[in-house]
């Protein structure tokens, strides 16, 4: 007799209802981590290019702006001929923070020493319910933080 190699349709069944109920439990814990990772990701590229705008204009000797918009949210990096529009990260991340703010200054000008005006750019997610705030001090340094449990950590 020849041995036949291969699975049931019982097993096949059983395999497809585990992969079933796993995608059910899984799907939805997934898609309310999103917003969050989008919004971190936002937050963290905004750091990165006020990090850029400042090493540019030490570079070139040049001032150096950063120009925060809303109607759509986005910034600019005058030095770099950047645009960073924050729909394109999805899940509705925009400029807004804890009392309806959305930035301290419209613009952020970095000089050839790398100090710049002080101001945050505070950015959120469709719910509002993850806030950020990026922006550096007079001295220079720049700051990313989260808001939670009623304070900026």
């Amino acid at each position: 007799m020849r041995k036949k190699a291969g699975f049931t349709l019982t097993e096949l069944i059983i395999v497809i209802a585990v992969l079933g109920l796993l995608a059910a439990v899984g799907v939805p814990s997934y898609l309310s981590y999103l917003p969050k990772y989008r919004l971190r990701s936002a937050a963290r590229d905004l750091y990165s290019n006020l990090h850029l705008a400042k090493m540019a204009a030490i570079k070139t000797n040049q001032k150096c702006r950063v120009n925060y918009r809303v109607n759509p949210d986005q910034y600019t990096v005058s030095l770099l001929n950047k645009t960073v529009r924050l729909n394109d990260y999805g899940s509705g991340v925009k400029f807004h923070g804890p009392n309806n703010k959305t930035f301290a200054v419209g613009t952020i000008t970095f000089n050839s020493r790398g100090t710049s005006n002080a101001g945050y750019a505070y950015l959120s997610n469709s719910g509002n319910t993850d806030y950020y705030r990026v922006g550096p001090l007079t001295s220079g340094a720049i700051k990313l933080q989260r808001w939670s449990k009623g304070a900026w950590k």
